[in-house]
């Protein structure tokens, strides 16, 4: 299935940009358009892609990278990426939020948890691994929750989310 990434071209006026080098325009524009983003803006990428991709020294991007993490337009764990604003700039339905919150389930919960997205985001109309049991009610206000609830305690809850989704959906 084809991925595709609209740049509203706003992109070029936004104070933020403006003030970027070209190189660090380049890296800025390629974490939100390049072949690993996914939907909810946190995806797997190492400095040796990216460099790769973008044709600068990896001392570049892991510089740039710092200062995107220092400026907080981005939130990093190891290898692990999250674009701060990401999910902000999406159009939200219940099919967009669920590809979000999967998302997300794959990613360390704690570079999920620096995004700092609002707590209601995280509870969606759909199934999630803790509702396996058929007998299982929905909270007060219907919905199911979803990996990321209160009542969270586990990387490995989130990871479940993903697979079980993707069973379903298969």
């Amino acid at each position: 299935m084809a991925k595709y990434r609209v740049v509203n071209t706003r992109f070029w006026d936004d104070a933020y940009v403006a003030e970027l080098n070209p190189n660090e325009k380049l890296i800025f524009l390629y974490l939100l358009t390049n072949a690993l983003t996914t939907i909810g803006g946190v995806y797997e990428l190492s400095l040796k892609r990216a460099a790769f991709d973008v044709g600068l020294p990896i001392r570049d991007i892991r510089s740039t990278f710092e200062r995107f993490e220092a400026e907080r337009k981005i939130v990093r764990k190891q290898d692990w990426i999250g674009i701060v604003n990401f999910v902000k700039h999406q159009s939200l339905n219940p099919k967009v939020k669920r590809g979000i919150d999967i998302e997300h389930a794959k990613a360390p919960r704690e570079l999920v948890l620096r995004l700092n997205l609002p707590t209601d985001f995280f509870a969606i109309g759909y199934r999630g691994p803790s509702d396996l049991n058929r007998n299982s009610k929905p909270n007060s206000k219907g919905l199911f929750s979803t990996g990321f609830s209160p009542n969270f305690s586990t990387a490995d809850n989130g990871a479940e989310l993903g697979k079980s989704t993707q069973k379903r959906s298969e």
